[in-house]
């Protein structure tokens, strides 16, 4: 299957290099001169950084107004969330570059945003998190401890939100309709008023679903009920320019769902129920030197659930506290200077667990520095560390280096090299199922590639090879978290776009991984390959074209290779590993432009109705599913 899967992707590349298509946003496809500030921490041109950088624009989030974020993220190379293409409510678990979701640190505009409550780490849920407020995504690939913490070992997710600006009042919304009962709406209020500005906004999301729970092959006319969603998320970002040179920019965000789920592969379930909440605040300032900047940020997760089945009703508490001080500063016009500090306490709270365990927290305090050589006759170079100092595991040191080199603004040659440190999550060291012995898992990573940009700029072509290695890996085995000795993946991404003509562009992605855990049984080392649900050839092609100056169109094919997944049949305390085929989903989006500031637009998603797929076994996907509304501002 894997051979299958791979020639597919091969044929649809030969296909594309010989076409003129277009990917859906129209602007110059070069993104040397895009500025960026997750590859950094500070504003930098992609041209001056040698970090594998994807941005999602604006323009492209304005044309998912009816989707959300994980079928945005599910469209970017070396991405795959699996539960995307299930039942809304059903888990969205993010895999980047064969890394599960505790390996990947999201930020809301520069912030960390947590679960204490995650029973492999702090990785939020995805679900909690709308996207209508955001105005775009930079997705930073590889290993960033040395700038991001601890958490950073696959990569990171900064999703920056809009803010206001303009006249002082300016009403806007959206509303969609959709398939399976769909509806969602949006409404808020953003402007400027002399040196305030804000951006409010309230976003409600239901459906009735489908049955989470797939039928079993022997069931003849089952009649699993559909599992439905509620959600509802406020937010709110004020920025006050308190002096010529001092911004603050205080922030909140609250997001709950209800959600039903089954009660497993092939289970039906009546009585199970789901309730999780989400808030998020704190503020960001950034005072101005001139030559620099200084930042400071302080930042506040709760996340409470509560799971009710037949089993009883379990609750969590979880909170985070992130605390930050940082600054950079230009030394000369080819030097530059970052340092900081950074503070982070989990908790959660006695409803976890059982007496007489209480409420359990860890703390990680880290001093970190970087020097930046910017674009010194086309050689950047970046080096860094930070020392970490954790409440429970003492301390530890991780680095980054990340030479590049630009040869006459069309070729970029890169390689980094960098380390990861990732503490064990407050269940898997203290649940009922936890190991207070665990050790902390530390990674080695590497990483290098390059990308060129031809025929004036209408080609731009990236190719990047990873490598990362691990040891004591924690992993959930009979019922117990334990340290797997070691994990060793490794991978490599092709990206291509292609702007033959004006309003006329083509996206096209491959992504290879594979990965491999060396552990012991009864004394000897065993390898085997354990990317469990993670395909080892991926790949996604984007067609788009402005018809008109008011009309365009869009398609997009998402190609999922062969997988296994570990798989627990109903009443069996052990898994089997069991086969998922490859599979392809075709997409498309229209939207027509009424004015600047209204449009109609229109989503198809699984044209074929393809609904032999499988992303968990045992668990239903969509078919084709429409969605249908209108954006407005007024």
């Amino acid at each position: 299957m894997k051979k299958k899967s791979f020639s597919l992707l091969s044929i649809s590349l030969l296909a594309i290099s010989q076409t003129g298509f277009a990917q859906e946003d129209t602007s110059r496809v070069s993104q040397l001169n895009t500025v960026v500030v997750t590859a950094t921490k500070f504003a930098k041109k992609q041209s001056e950084t040698g970090k594998v950088l994807t941005v999602i624009s604006r323009e492209q989030i304005e044309r998912n107004v009816g989707r959300t974020i994980t079928d945005v993220l599910n469209e970017q190379a070396g991405i795959v969330i699996n539960g995307a293409g299930s039942n809304p409510g059903k888990n969205k678990e993010l895999y980047f570059r064969g890394a599960t979701s505790q390996y990947t640190t999201i930020l809301i505009d520069g912030i960390p945003v947590a679960d204490a409550t995650g029973l492999t780490g702090s990785a939020i849920d995805l679900r909690l998190m709308p996207i209508d407020e955001v105005e775009r995504i930079e997705i930073l690939r590889g290993t960033q401890s040395t700038l991001y913490g601890a958490d950073a070992i696959a990569g990171v997710i900064n999703i920056i939100l809009k803010k206001g600006s303009g006249k002082p009042v300016n009403a806007f919304g959206n509303l969609t309709w959709g398939s399976n009962r769909s509806i969602k709406g949006t409404l808020g209020l953003r402007g400027q008023q002399e040196n305030v500005d804000y951006n409010v906004s309230f976003t409600h999301f239901e459906t009735d679903g489908i049955s989470e729970a797939a039928p079993a092959d022997s069931l003849v006319n089952p009649e699993f009920d559909r599992d439905g969603l509620k959600q509802n998320a406020f937010m709110a970002n004020i920025g006050i320019q308190a002096t010529d040179n001092l911004r603050l920019q205080p922030f909140l965000m609250f997001s709950d769902y209800k959600s039903k789920y089954d009660g497993g592969p092939f289970q039906d379930a009546l009585v199970n129920n789901n309730k999780s909440n989400l808030l998020h605040t704190g503020i960001r300032s950034v005072y101005d030197l001139g030559k620099g900047q200084l930042h400071g940020n302080f930042g506040y997760q709760k996340v409470q659930r509560t799971d009710e089945s037949a089993w009883g009703i379990t609750d969590l508490d979880g909170r985070s506290y992130f605390g930050e001080l940082y600054g950079h500063y230009d030394i000369n016009n080819w030097l530059q200077a970052l340092a900081g500090v950074e503070y982070r306490k989990a908790e959660l709270m006695d409803t976890a667990f059982d007496a007489p365990y209480g409420i359990r927290s860890q703390y990680n305090t880290s001093p970190y520095v970087s020097l930046f050589i910017r674009n010194l006759h086309g050689f950047s170079f970046e080096a860094g560390g930070r020392y970490n100092m954790h409440s429970a595991y003492g301390n530890n040191f991780t680095y980054s280096l990340n030479p590049s080199y630009l040869l006459n603004d069309r070729l970029k040659l890169f390689v980094n090299i960098s380390s990861g440190f990732k503490a064990p999550s407050l269940t898997a060291l203290y649940s009922s199922y936890g190991n207070p012995d665990l050790k902390p898992e530390e990674t080695n990573s590497y990483e290098a590639g390059f990308q060129t940009f031809l025929l004036r700029n209408k080609i731009d072509l990236r190719v990047t090879g990873f490598k990362r290695d691990m040891k004591n890996v924690i992993a959930y085995i009979n019922n117990r978290y334990l340290n797997f000795n070691k994990q060793n993946d490794k991978g490599a991404e092709l990206e291509l776009a292609v702007q033959p003509a004006k309003g006329l562009t083509v996206k096209v992605f491959y992504a290879y991984v594979d990965g491999e855990v060396t552990t012991q049984v009864n004394d000897k080392d065993t390898t085997y390959s354990n990317l469990v649900r993670r395909p080892n050839h991926s790949g996604g092609l984007n067609i788009g074209y402005q018809v008109l100056r008011n009309v365009f169109v869009s398609t997009n094919i998402r190609h999922i290779g062969s997988r296994n997944d570990l798989y627990y049949a109903p009443g069996a305390w052990t898994a089997t590993n069991e086969p998922l085929a490859a599979y392809t989903i075709w997409d498309m989006y229209a939207e027509y432009r009424f004015s600047d500031k209204g449009r109609l637009f229109f989503n198809a998603n699984n044209i074929t109705n393809n609904r032999k797929y499988e992303e968990i076994k045992g668990y239903s996907v969509q078919g084709f599913t429409v969605q249908t509304g209108i954006s407005f501002q007024l």
